[in-house]
């Protein structure tokens, strides 16, 4: 005869199945139908931790029990004594870490369904890739990515199609990861050496995609190592505070900077922080930032109230920094073409 199942080992179903789905899910619907089968569940979407949460406190009780009775009547702690308090701390951090961490998993699939709403909502598709080896091959290309003297890896890449006024394209947009490592060296009282090993961890972002108009040419907001050529300052003190222009020659730069497009420069440097422009000899264009919320949205709705999520899902939910980027980089092929109307 087989058990039933408990209402923990329900909702563990549960999730092992929603998530499936939502990591199957090719379009919209498969997201709500997977919002649908937990409005369906009937129960609280909580874990039941009672017993956990018991044994942690029977744990910590024990513990101030025995401290206080040995204290009491020696006025001070045994070594035995000091490591069993340590493992019924131990004992009750981890039961209460573990039950956390169960009930957040909920939260955190609301996350990873709305996130893929929003790929979905914006034309974009995640790309499967080998996180050193895109790095590497990144690295080849433009001088954005040699950062870090310890590690590089593409954390996630995505692919999309633009379509704008005057010019359509498709483009990567990635999450790049690199750490430094620092090692410093001191000494102790007796004059020892101590070594002393930090890995520095960060975070870039960006787009990149074919730029036929301009090449050999960078425009600067974080520095990056390995650029080399003229540098030019356009009239724009606004602009020469946020970019450093670094090109195969002045003519170049300053054909490229015409007067609207170091306006627009200027403007998208309001939304995006961190910004660099690498136009590299392969008529690519890397345009790079430090902002992390590009291709997120803070969540409204959770599985707590299905209906509401439901309808979350079914809107259209545009992403504003994605589209303020793309729409910029259309701006620098409108000022750019040569066969396009404006060319102040």
């Amino acid at each position: 005869m087989v058990e039933p199942k408990t209402h923990n080992q329900k909702l563990s179903a549960l999730l092992t199945s929603v998530k499936e789905k939502v990591n199957a899910a090719q379009d919209q619907q498969q997201l709500i139908d997977a919002i649908e089968q937990v409005k369906a569940f009937g129960g609280p979407l909580k874990f039941n931790h009672g017993k956990r949460y018991a044994v942690a406190i029977v744990a910590v009780l024990a513990g101030l029990i025995i401290a206080g009775i040995q204290w009491y009547q020696y006025r001070h702690l045994s070594s035995g004594t000091t490591i069993l308090l340590v493992l019924l701390a131990i004992t009750a951090i981890a039961m209460m870490v573990w039950s956390w961490r169960k009930n957040s998993s909920i939260g955190n699939l609301a996350d990873e369904l709305f996130q893929q709403d929003l790929l979905f909502d914006n034309g974009l598709q995640q790309v499967s890739v080998e996180p050193e080896a895109a790095a590497s091959e990144l690295m080849s290309r433009f001088h954005e990515f040699n950062r870090g003297n310890y590690s590089q890896e593409i954390k996630a890449l995505y692919q999309g199609h633009y379509q704008g006024k005057e010019h359509a394209f498709d483009y990567h947009f990635y999450h790049f990861h690199y750490v430094d490592k620092r090692t410093t060296v001191t000494t102790d009282s007796k004059g020892r050496p101590r070594t002393r090993t930090t890995y520095d961890h960060y975070d870039r972002y960006g787009i990149y995609l074919p730029f036929i108009y301009v090449s050999n040419l960078a425009l600067v907001g974080k520095s990056v190592s390995g650029l080399s050529g003229s540098i030019y300052k356009p009239a724009s003190n606004r602009f020469n505070k946020l970019y450093r222009v670094v090109g195969d020659s002045e003519m170049t730069a300053a054909k490229f900077l015409k007067p609207a497009l170091v306006l627009a420069c200027e403007d998208i440097a309001a939304t995006m922080s961190e910004l660099n422009f690498e136009f590299n000899p392969q008529a690519e264009l890397c345009m790079s930032f430090r902002d992390s919320d590009v291709i997120t949205l803070q969540r409204s709705s959770d599985f707590n109230a299905p209906d509401d999520f439901i309808q979350l899902i079914r809107q259209h939910n545009e992403l504003p920094k994605l589209k303020a980027a793309l729409v910029h980089i259309e701006t620098l092929m409108v000022y750019s073409d040569s066969n396009f109307r404006k060319t102040t």
